[in-house]
């Protein structure tokens, strides 16, 4: 075969190839183009569920999920009904031993402040149970601040909700049906919202504010809770260990728990701020030895992808930087310039220099950390150490970890040792001579360089009914723990408590049950447990 005979055979096969699929667009046009959804997808569209309030007691309203009245597909799919075809699968939701919840004030249906473990109520499993061709999902939303979103695998386990839960389930089926058959209590709101556009997602700022504005503290502490709930949580079982003592005294079993990180968990970036007393009580002596301290824990406390600030407070409080700093020898460089020109005098106002920590911007994927150097003596601005604390924790309510360093023995303790036990901190007083003053602070610094797991809640099940401190647990640092005492009645042998926690982005969660019969020896229980409550009443601003 000649190549010219060849080249005639290939253009001539192209134009009937060419020839054969105009014809196909021509002909099968109107098919393709008119096709569309098959009618039986029609007749029964996706529906929320509906609510039914039930007539109780005036201090807590029920709320049942009953099987809905699916009138709308009824309507588009009058043939299906009158073909005596078989009714749509349903979905069928069993909450298994509902638990009583806490009346709360008659005056208030859905309480707004954080919810005491005695005034909550857990549901201790949710079963579901749907046929083959469903795709049912379960979410529970919580009013309270520990919300979240789950979505409720068969057989899932969820631990714990507020008195404001409110119970809101979708289920992509035919003719959607979901039936509670036990009635679950809860605090119902006025009305159950459509679910609209998210709000927007919350950008910290990098600069300081010009001054502590209790708005934007709210938003970062909504900006943390928000990504403890976002859904999607990873397991916290096979990240944390447990290391349990108990003691039964006159009728209740006291209990300490310490919660420790396992290597799964990885370092996470956190932002630094160390607040340096500058009032003349500290004196020159203690100063050099302070300052050459501090630029020695710049460079030690910080790790790869830190950010960090100074400042100096006496009556006022000045930064070193307008906003955070990376680690970079030229920031570390300014730093120590600034450090230089820092000298000791005047009058010590302690609440307006830790309380401007919270004009420092809060990125939620990122734990802030205050080490504040002091005498503790304030003697300017708000001076009662009850004041103090109480103001300050109830602001700040565990945004930002407080360490604090006493740099003399005389030093106000109350002060240091309570602000910082109840603000996810710890502290250390020194009680040396003037020219070591600053000899012992690297070693607190190396208690919180490297943190795993942060911002932590804890939520008891009602049926251990538990009372347990503090309620800001400490952060958890590489090899580091964090405790959790209180007590049960004597008859509880079990523990049993949900935990969460963010590393970085992401959120961990888990629910354990710790057997409390057979732990170690509680030494002093009593009398450890009667201490955490007269500091939570310190903190909390209550009285005897």
């Amino acid at each position: 075969m000649t190549r010219e005979r060849r080249e005639n055979i290939l253009v001539a096969a192209v134009a009937v190839s060419v020839a054969l699929h105009v014809l196909l667009v021509f002909v099968a046009r109107g098919r393709v183009m008119s096709h569309g959804v098959d009618e039986k997808y029609r007749a029964h569209p996706r529906r929320h569920v509906q609510v039914e309030r039930l007539k109780t007691e005036p201090k807590v309203e029920m709320v049942r999920i009953s099987e809905m009245d699916d009138s709308a597909a009824k309507k588009n799919a009058p043939e299906a009904e009158s073909s005596g075809a078989p009714a749509p699968e349903q979905a069928r939701v069993e909450v298994v031993s509902p638990l009583p919840v806490a009346a709360p004030p008659s005056d208030a249906a859905v309480p707004s402040a954080p919810l005491p473990p005695s005034e909550r109520f857990a549901v201790e499993s949710v079963k579901v149970e749907a046929g083959p061709k469903l795709e049912e999902k379960l979410q529970i939303v919580t009013e309270a601040p520990s919300a979240r979103i789950v979505a409720a695998a068969p057989d899932a386990v969820l631990p714990d909700l507020g008195t404001g839960a409110r119970i809101v389930a979708t289920a992509p089926m035919e003719g959607p049906r979901l039936a509670i058959p036990a009635e679950v209590p809860v605090a119902a709101p006025k009305d159950l919202p459509e679910s609209g556009p998210k709000a927007p997602e919350f950008v910290p700022s990098n600069e300081v504010y010009s001054k502590v504005d209790a708005a934007v503290v709210e938003a970062e502490k909504a900006a943390v809770r928000g990504l403890l709930d976002a859904g999607g949580q990873a397991e916290l079982s096979s990240a944390v260990t447990f290391a349990v003592e108990a003691a039964v005294v006159d009728g209740w079993r006291y209990f300490r728990v310490k919660v420790r990180p396992t290597s799964s968990l990885e370092v996470v970036p956190k932002d630094f701020v160390l607040l340096m007393d500058a009032s003349g009580s500290i004196g020159d002596e203690r100063m050099r030895s302070l300052k050459a301290a501090c630029r020695s824990i710049m460079r030690s406390a910080m790790n790869s992808g830190d950010r960090f600030n100074l400042v100096a407070f006496r009556n006022r409080f000045s930064y070193a930087f307008k906003g955070w700093r990376e680690c970079t020898e030229a920031t570390y460089e300014a730093a120590e310039k600034w450090l230089g020109n820092v000298a000791s005098f005047g009058r010590t106002d302690v609440f307006a220099s830790i309380e401007s920590v919270l004009t420092l911007p809060r990125d939620p994927a990122r734990p802030l950390i205050a080490l504040v150097v002091t005498d503790g003596e304030a003697n300017s601005g708000v001076s009662s150490t009850e004041k103090i604390l109480s103001r300050f924790t109830a602001l700040n309510d565990g945004l930002v970890s407080v360490y604090m360093y006493g740099v003399k023995s005389d030093a106000n303790r109350e002060l240091i040792e309570s602000l910082t036990r109840g603000n996810r901190g710890e502290s250390f007083i020194y009680g040396g001579l003037k020219k070591g003053a600053g000899s012992r602070l690297e070693g607190l610094t190396d208690r919180f360089r490297d943190p795993v797991l942060t911002d932590m809640r804890v939520v008891f099940s009602s049926t251990c009914h538990a009372e347990a401190y503090p309620r800001a647990l400490k952060n958890l640092y590489a090899g580091g723990e964090a405790e959790i005492t209180g007590r049960v009645p004597a008859a509880e042998k079990t523990l049993a408590f949900s935990l969460r926690g963010l590393s970085g982005r992401n959120a961990y969660e888990g629910f354990f049950r710790l057997p409390l019969d057979k732990a170690a020896d509680f030494r002093d229980a009593k009398e450890m447990f009667e201490e955490e409550v007269m500091l939570d009443r310190k903190v909390s601003g209550e009285r005897k």
